[in-house]
């Protein structure tokens, strides 16, 4: 078994070895990335994840699906050791999701200048806006909010993107969004719904200009398919992996309540 994974962790060696050939005919790179670095360091990440059985994902997913993923995160300019991409293992198969912070980064190499602001709505909130005729953009004429506002349901929210187009999801919208974590009780995004619901907008928002980018989808088809077919098709996981990693700020009673597991600490 240790000769196996010692086999896939050498899987990084030769993505490494493919990206440099595409590079050496002319694939280019972010000018801010060191595909190198980000293979070897997200190769070491690798070693600590596990499936939900508790099995090393470097003994369970095959070496296609490990290239694979790897091959997509360098072309997407990310570095899982620095949860820019989350690896998931899905049966034996390796599937990579670019996380928040990875959207963000991928979409200000873009638009330098652009810092994301979501702003949520709550109930009792004077909200107005209206659309330019001319334009058909859709621009803010009132947010009010008070104070005790705050602590009211939230019924939406919104984002500037580097445009300047106002970017809106209403609370249905966003629940939709909520219903593709692993967790049918939403806990985590019930006790800390302002977080939850700020990375959502971004997280849409960032999509809107990630998938309209033709340089952050150059060579993934071509390159999939030569590590044994298309991978499937995977659900958002930034959910799941927020609630892990902001679990253990919840005092202990309130984590028995919800049989949360423990998680990892994040910064708010």
């Amino acid at each position: 078994m240790a000769n196996e994974v010692q086999i896939k962790t050498n899987v990084g060696d030769q993505v490494i070895a493919r990206v440099n050939s595409l590079c050496e005919a002319g694939f280019n790179m972010p000018k801010d990335y060191n595909f190198v670095n980000a293979i070897k360091m997200s190769v070491l990440k690798l070693q600590e994840l596990k499936d939900k059985n508790g099995r090393s994902a470097l003994e369970v997913c095959t070496p296609a699906s490990i290239q694979s993923a790897l091959f997509k995160m360098c072309c997407k300019g990310l570095n899982a050791a620095l949860n820019q991409v989350y690896f998931i293992v899905r049966g034996d198969t390796l599937c990579d999701q670019e996380s928040y912070f990875g959207k963000i980064l991928m979409v200000k190499r873009i638009n330098p200048d652009w810092n994301p602001v979501p702003v949520v709505i709550r109930e009792g909130d004077v909200f107005e806006y209206a659309i330019d005729p001319k334009t058909g953009k859709k621009y803010i004429v009132k947010h009010e909010q008070k104070l005790e506002n705050i602590d009211n349901a939230f019924v939406g929210g919104y984002l500037y993107l580097p445009d300047g187009e106002l970017y809106v999801m209403t609370k249905k919208q966003i629940m939709q969004a909520w219903a593709k974590s692993s967790s049918k009780e939403q806990a985590t995004h019930k006790q800390f719904d302002e977080k939850m619901v700020q990375k959502t907008l971004v997280n849409s928002g960032c999509n809107i200009i990630i998938n309209s980018t033709p340089e952050y989808q150059m060579g993934l088809d071509e390159e999939t398919q030569m590590v044994n077919g298309k991978m499937p098709d995977i659900e958002d996981a930034e959910f799941e992996e927020f609630k892990e990693e902001v679990v253990r700020k919840i005092p202990e009673s309130v984590k028995e309540v919800n049989n949360e597991p423990e998680g990892k600490d994040i910064d708010f």
